[in-house]
């Protein structure tokens, strides 16, 4: 979170999805940068563990933060930008709920989501190499970890220890965990793909 966030939504409520300490600094940030506007904290539990208390007092006492304690966003509405969220009582079972489940509707420009950074690949066969926080090594990562298995080549950009299997987004190891980025690797995935196709040809 930085300043250019807070000048694109000056004077415009915005959402903050987290309950950890970057979701709280975050909204604070937003909330201190422009008290001309809302910031809607969303919390799918409560605003608890994952926090200091410092940061939880002075969230709870701001007069421009909004706490929604046990919700998640169950649709997003707008036409060419985001104009409104709708929340639904949050299902920490995980189970899928309808609509008929909604209990608010606010009014927001921007949600800005800080749910963690836990890779959650656990899954993968253990010949897609991971480093020690369990990010996939991919490209030269891949090539370095001496489990590259080929000698005619080097991996694509995005290529795991497995040739031909790709890792994007905030699983690879070494990028930078936000949207943006990801979109970046999703186009870089297709000129691997085209890259990996010619070469079979």
């Amino acid at each position: 979170m930085n300043a250019v966030e807070g000048v694109l939504y000056d004077k415009q409520d915005v959402a903050v999805v987290g309950a950890g300490n970057s979701a709280g600094q975050a909204a604070m940030f937003l909330a201190d940068y422009c008290r001309d506007r809302k910031v809607h904290m969303l919390i799918q539990k409560h605003l608890g563990p994952g926090m200091s208390d410092y940061l939880m007092g002075r969230i709870r006492s701001a007069p421009n933060i909004s706490l929604h304690e046990g919700v998640e966003i169950a649709a997003v509405h707008g036409e060419r930008r985001l104009e409104s969220v709708t929340l639904r009582v949050s299902n920490p079972d995980g189970a899928r709920r309808d609509m008929g489940d909604a209990c608010e509707t606010l009014l927001v420009s921007a949600v800005f989501v800080f749910i963690g950074a836990d890779p959650g690949c656990s899954w993968l066969p253990t010949a897609i190499a991971r480093n020690t926080l369990g990010y996939v090594l991919t490209g030269t990562d891949a090539l370095l970890s001496g489990r590259w298995p080929l000698r005619a080549r080097e991996p694509c950009t995005l290529e795991t220890t497995v040739p031909g299997i790709l890792a994007a987004g905030d699983i690879r190891a070494g990028s930078t965990k936000r949207v943006g980025f990801a979109v970046g690797d999703g186009s870089l995935a297709v000129t691997c793909v085209h890259k990996l196709t010619a070469m079979r040809e």
